[in-house]
């Protein structure tokens, strides 16, 4: 009898992942969009430290039941250490930036404008992980897009310093991110990709925590918004956005993932209008267009470069 239920679970669980399969890039690209929005409109009520706290303490605590209820095993020392690595990149180094990145002025549409040269800059980590040069149209490509964020930036900065380094945070939280797929593509660690994100999560709260008390001490307004904000951080975008990054990254779909990353800008724009009500000036549409030129250029290289069979040498385009 428990063996016939456990096959039924296992058949309806099967029969759900692979309906919901198709729609992984779409779902995707809607919480992570998304995040942008609701992590610009919790710091109105926290701190930068606390909100990564906050977030990876949170992330951790919701699946822990799901890895004891499920089973999971549990990675090893050198497994776990390798996740810890790999987390240290797509989880501290990319929203550590950008949570600092905003709460110093940077506004979330420029955060998911950068979002969009990701699909390059995981080609470029690949490439030099490999010892190889990227080729020029990857570099034009990638250029193109910084020159429109550079004139969105020269726009909305209006002499904010505070934005314009928020702004090169945010740059710098994407290359953080592109480096841990990279190496988490690269890595075969045989572990089940909900372990996978706790173990990350645990490494990250442990890190996180002790630093936002020390520098910042325990800061937050009990308000619905925060913990709305909160609520979507933990679940729609550490949990669901990333297992749905892992699980496409891990089955290969790597391409997948690049190439819905160049509409970020636009939904992160939308929702960023109607979260925290930042609305774009005219005068920096020009600025966008040549950023979505770079994107869409960006795009069409990582369609090509991910999904064409390796080079034993030469040049990556």
């Amino acid at each position: 009898m428990h063996a016939s239920i456990n096959t039924l679970i296992l058949v309806g669980k099967t029969l759900v992942l692979s309906i919901l399969k198709p729609f992984y890039p779409v779902l995707f690209l809607l919480v992570w969009s998304a995040g942008y929005a609701m992590g610009k409109l919790a710091l109105v009520y926290t701190e930068p430290l606390n909100l990564l706290a906050f977030r990876f303490a949170g992330a951790f605590l919701a699946l822990t039941p799901l890895v004891i209820l499920l089973r999971l095993p549990i990675p090893n020392f050198r497994k776990s250490y390798a996740l810890m690595g790999t987390g240290l990149f797509l989880h501290i180094g990319h929203f550590g930036s950008i949570y600092v990145g905003m709460k110093l002025g940077a506004s979330a549409s420029i955060m998911a404008l950068f979002a969009a040269s990701q699909p390059v800059l995981v080609i470029i980590a690949s490439a030099l992980l490999a010892r190889k040069i990227p080729a020029w149209n990857v570099w034009a490509s990638l250029t193109l897009g910084l020159l429109g964020a550079t004139l969105i930036i020269g726009v909305n900065m209006q002499g904010n310093e505070g934005y314009l380094l928020g702004a090169i945070l945010g740059f710098t939280a994407v290359v953080g991110l592109s480096i841990g797929q990279v190496i988490e593509k690269q890595r075969k660690l045989g572990v089940h990709p909900i372990v996978a994100t706790w173990v990350q999560y645990a490494f990250a709260s442990a890190i996180s925590i002790p630093f936002a008390f020390a520098f910042e001490g325990l800061v937050f307004e009990n308000a619905l918004p925060f913990w709305g904000a909160m609520a979507f951080l933990i679940f729609g975008n550490s949990i669901v956005g990333i297992l749905l990054m892992f699980t496409m990254v891990r089955q290969g779909s790597i391409a997948k993932v690049a190439s819905i990353m160049f509409m970020v800008p636009a939904v992160g724009a939308l929702v960023a209008w109607l979260v925290a009500d930042e609305v774009p000036k005219l005068i920096a549409i020009p600025g966008f267009i040549l950023a979505m030129l770079g994107a869409l250029w960006t795009n069409k290289i990582a369609n090509k470069s991910l999904t064409e069979p390796k080079k034993p040498r030469g040049q990556v385009s």
